[in-house]
């Protein structure tokens, strides 16, 4: 036979599954989150990623072997297993199952916001710094730059909580009008109480509860010539 001539290849498609993930381990992170991690499973063309399965139902897909899963109910048992998906498509099997609870959501009595991280859009000076008003220390206390009616203090419980109850200990130098709001990062802020009356002394404040990690005093109109000044920022969850 002769002169020039042309085969033309022929490649299968890949049908080969990845290796299932083992080792998979689930662990209550708070009353609403659960984390889970994993070995990595190994394929002919590479694994691509995973696919996260709570009760059933998919609820993540990672790129790499861990996964955090939020917004979940305190004192609830859920179940996990993993799935590996590689570049044509293909996915594994299941790994094992890894079972975790939530822990339950923290009592009302407890002042979630004792010892936690604090930040204030001023101080007067040294001293009156935002972690003076959830120390714990009724001597001790925030105090913003005098002459300033928008100043703000807010704290950081940490993980998102059921907030429904503020208990603020005022010094001489109180708001008249002040919002307390809650957020879920610090950014957006929801206001949960409002007043234009304020007059100082201790302000026990329940309302509709809300769910959030940072929780804000925002004050608006001084109550004196002088700035505002807190002793305990207190944080109460329904």
């Amino acid at each position: 036979m002769s002169g020039n001539w042309w085969k033309p290849t022929y490649s299968a498609a890949d049908t080969q599954a990845p290796s299932d993930p083992t080792n998979l381990n689930a662990t209550a992170a708070s009353s609403s989150q659960i984390n889970l991690s994993w070995t990595a499973s190994t394929d002919n063309v590479g694994v691509t990623g995973y696919r996260v399965f709570r009760d059933g139902v998919e609820v993540g897909a990672p790129s790499d072997t861990s996964f955090s899963d939020t917004g979940l109910t305190a004192s609830t048992a859920y179940s996990y297993m993993v799935k590996a998906v590689d570049a044509a498509g293909n996915l594994s099997a299941n790994s094992n199952t890894a079972s975790a609870t939530t822990s339950s959501t923290p009592a009302a009595g407890i002042n979630l916001a004792l010892g936690k991280t604090a930040v204030a859009s001023s101080i007067e000076g040294v001293g009156f710094e935002a972690s003076k008003a959830t120390d714990g220390n009724s001597t001790t206390r925030w105090a913003s730059i005098e002459g300033s009616n928008n100043e703000w203090i807010y704290v950081d419980l940490g993980t998102t909580q059921s907030v429904n109850r503020v208990k603020l200990n005022w010094e001489d130098a109180y708001a008249k009008g002040y919002k307390v709001q809650v957020s879920k990062d610090a950014t957006t802020w929801t206001d949960t109480y409002v007043t234009t009356t304020g007059n100082g002394s201790i302000d026990d404040i329940t309302f509709t509860a809300n769910s959030g990690r940072y929780v804000r005093v925002l004050c608006t109109a001084r109550g004196t010539v002088y700035g505002y000044s807190i002793f305990d920022f207190e944080v109460y969850s329904s």
